[in-house]
């Protein structure tokens, strides 16, 4: 129970914490945890927490000095799959200086480093007996539910009619994959013979009685005289919708065979740290987002049968590009249990709402570390501020004690000119305690312009249940780090080709060049060195 003086606290008694809170929370001693910022006694804070990390910043803030330490300090040991939309942060953190961290870049408008095919459905085989629900989680991500209450039916219908197709393509084929599955579904319900046949086969040859039942289904709507009264057309809509990303050449070359990864391979205990880099270009986020949370979903299926691998953490960056997924919001609750920290990372609260209704709220609610920086929405400010709450401030009134003083003043004339001594004085007396004495007034311990107006090297820092009180932590800019000088590679938006920008050790930076050279045989195998050539920091070689 928190032991509290009402009367002196009567109003409130928030506070920031001190680098003595960071210390007691284990912020100093957290090495191998996510980088938070440096506290008052300039010492560097870092969680090793589970539990789901929320980072809101608006646009240019410097987000970026939190996300590129997690990706290149090697405090992590866990691996990362970091979702990457403008192939910034895949670019810098191409250097890994242990020798055994593997990169892999899943990047299918290309990057200026080895790119890798991924198959996100390798999961989907006859053999597994999780294959049906593994469907069904397939199918709910690749087909979300938009809170279109119009559109809930044919989602609905959609997403089950995607997984009985599933399930009986992989009872035909013993596995499933994107491209062959994309066709198919590119004359669903068709008079299509690449339709029909399969249609026939579902109905005939499927061992499960719902994948039968869905093949009747869909065969007497499609042969029906109004065939549209079942809803069939809005169904085909939503599906050739989400399929539609498999006809961009680019994006299906990435998820077709031969493959140079699979999510399989985190699930080895003894797999060694890997970081995934899922690169696709800012403006197909809406386009490419089914592929892009089926990598997610990949991932997530084989940590579930893992529990005993490497922890990982998701670095979910701008994630409301990505639109409807409410896989994201549960996975706030259900993703720490499996082994998996997603790190949410968003301009503002409110973009949460894009993956799903109120997840504004369900996803602050489920992060044990909350971190605000470059906050510019008014009502953004205004809920931080009432976040970190009141504290109770005694101030004086000066009116009122300039006032009392002249009383004073005008008593010792008294005095002076034949006053009752002994009653004057106490009078004097009983006024001069008064002066300076204090009242106590509520006021929040940031008020919403001042939160707005923070030093865009400072962030406001919550862990609730772990840090007594909220934190203002100073981040620098990654590249002025003196400890992080020749971990990383150029900013492909600010640095030139061929230099990095890094500490010069008098606070500032220098630009470095980029040495590219024949890869050291003890790195020659990692993927992110296939072509033959590694990179690194003039004068840093790791």
């Amino acid at each position: 129970m928190v032991d509290i003086d009402y009367d002196r606290h009567r109003f409130g008694f928030a506070e920031f914490g001190s680098s003595e809170t960071a210390k007691k929370a284990g912020l100093h001693n957290a090495k191998q945890g996510l980088f938070l910022g440096y506290d008052n006694a300039s010492i560097a804070c870092r969680s090793k927490q589970q539990a789901p990390i929320l980072l809101v910043g608006g646009a240019r803030s410097g987000k970026g000095n939190h996300i590129i330490p997690w990706l290149v300090d090697g405090a992590i040991d866990s691996h990362v799959i970091s979702m990457d939309w403008k192939g910034q942060n895949g670019a810098i953190s191409q250097l890994q200086h242990h020798p055994e961290v593997r990169v892999i870049n899943w990047a299918p408008r290309g990057c200026d480093f080895p790119t890798h095919k991924i198959n996100p459905l390798s999961y989907l085989r006859s053999s597994s007996p999780t294959l049906v629900g593994d469907a069904k989680l397939f199918s709910r991500s690749w087909i979300p539910f938009t809170g279109s209450k119009d559109g809930e039916f044919f989602q609905a219908s959609a997403q089950r009619y995607v997984e009985a197709v599933i399930v009986h393509y992989a009872e035909l084929h013993g596995e499933v994959d994107l491209p062959g599955l994309a066709d198919l579904m590119e004359v669903f319900a068709s008079d299509a013979k690449a339709w029909t046949d399969f249609e026939e086969s579902m109905e005939a040859d499927s061992s499960l009685s719902f994948v039968r039942s869905v093949a009747i289904e869909i065969s007497g709507l499609r042969m029906s005289d109004n065939p549209n009264a079942g809803g069939l057309a809005g169904i085909i809509g939503e599906i050739l919708k989400q399929f539609s990303c498999m006809s961009d050449p680019q994006i299906r070359e990435t998820v077709s065979p031969p493959f140079d990864f699979d999510f399989s391979e985190l699930a080895d205990p003894k797999a060694h740290r890997t970081q995934v880099n899922i690169m696709e270009a800012m403006e197909f986020a809406q386009t490419s987002a089914p592929i892009v949370k089926a990598l997610y979903t990949a991932a997530l299926v084989y940590k579930r049968r893992s529990l005993r691998a490497r922890p990982q953490l998701w670095v979910l960056d701008e994630i409301g590009n990505i639109g409807s997924w409410n896989l994201a919001v549960e996975l706030g609750t259900f993703g720490p249990g499996y082994g998996i920290r997603p790190a949410y990372i968003v301009q503002s609260i409110t973009q949460l709402e894009n993956l799903a209704k109120r997840a504004s709220v369900i996803i602050p609610n489920s992060c044990g570390t909350q971190i605000y920086k470059g906050i510019r929405d008014y009502n953004e400010a205004l809920r931080i501020s009432n976040m970190l709450g009141s504290m109770t401030v005694p101030v004086t009134d000066a009116v009122r004690d300039d006032k009392l003083m002249r009383q004073v003043g005008q008593l010792r004339m008294q005095q002076e000119f034949g006053g009752d001594p002994f009653n004057t004085q106490m009078a004097i007396e009983d006024l001069q305690e008064q002066i300076g004495l204090t009242t106590p007034v509520s006021r929040q311990l940031l008020t919403p312009s001042e939160i707005m107006n923070i030093d865009k090297n400072e962030c406001i820092l919550f862990m609730p249940g772990q840090l007594k009180a909220p934190m203002i932590l100073r981040i620098p800019d990654y590249w002025t780090r003196r400890d992080l000088a020749g971990r990383y590679l150029g900013d492909p938006f600010h640095d030139e080709d061929g230099t990095v920008s890094i500490a010069d050790g008098k606070g500032g930076a220098r630009k470095a060049q980029i040495i590219a050279e024949d890869v050291p045989v003890i790195r020659s195998s990692l993927p992110q060195h296939k072509h033959g050539k590694w990179h690194y920091v003039a004068g840093l070689r790791p």
